[in-house]
């Protein structure tokens, strides 16, 4: 992880993120579910093939290929960042590098993994596995479980001395 330890990677990586959280989370998503987006986070763990239907039946699938491009350049630009901020840290602070960049880059392929679960699932609810929708759901718990434990990372490393 060394080489993504520079500050350069860490700027471009981080305004990526930013402009793509900003996209995913208020044009994406609400134009997605009709709403407010949140349904969109609701699907990813419903852990039920049954209660993944009932949200979906709204939306507009249509809307949802156009656009989930955006997701998958999000997961990749904050896998990125954060892997790069942490090693960027641990290299600033003297810290040996850590595990922590590749939890960052797994939470980012658990968001590809997902997504690729959702397009085949949107592509025929009723004929889609309930163990794979399951699944999905096992890979949204993984990358929401990441992220907390990369922040942390980062506030921690932030606070070392």
């Amino acid at each position: 992880m060394n080489l993504l330890s520079h500050k350069k990677i860490v700027i471009i990586s981080m305004l990526f993120t930013l402009v793509l959280f900003a996209v995913v989370m208020f044009v994406v998503n609400p134009a997605i579910d009709g709403k407010n987006g949140l349904d969109v986070i609701a699907m990813q763990l419903a852990f039920s093939k049954e209660v993944g239907e009932k949200i979906v039946v709204s939306w507009d699938v249509t809307v949802f290929y156009k656009w989930i491009v955006f997701d998958y350049f999000y997961a990749f630009a904050y896998g990125l960042f954060f892997a790069s901020l942490i090693s960027w840290l641990e290299k600033k602070k003297g810290v040996a590098y850590s595990v922590f960049p590749y939890i960052a880059v797994a939470a980012a392929l658990f968001d590809w993994m997902e997504n690729s679960l959702e397009l085949w699932f949107l592509h025929d609810p009723a004929a889609f596995s309930s163990t794979l929708f399951f699944l999905h759901s096992c890979l949204a718990a993984l990358k929401w479980l990441a992220l907390p434990v990369v922040l942390g990372r980062i506030v921690h490393l932030y606070r070392h001395r």
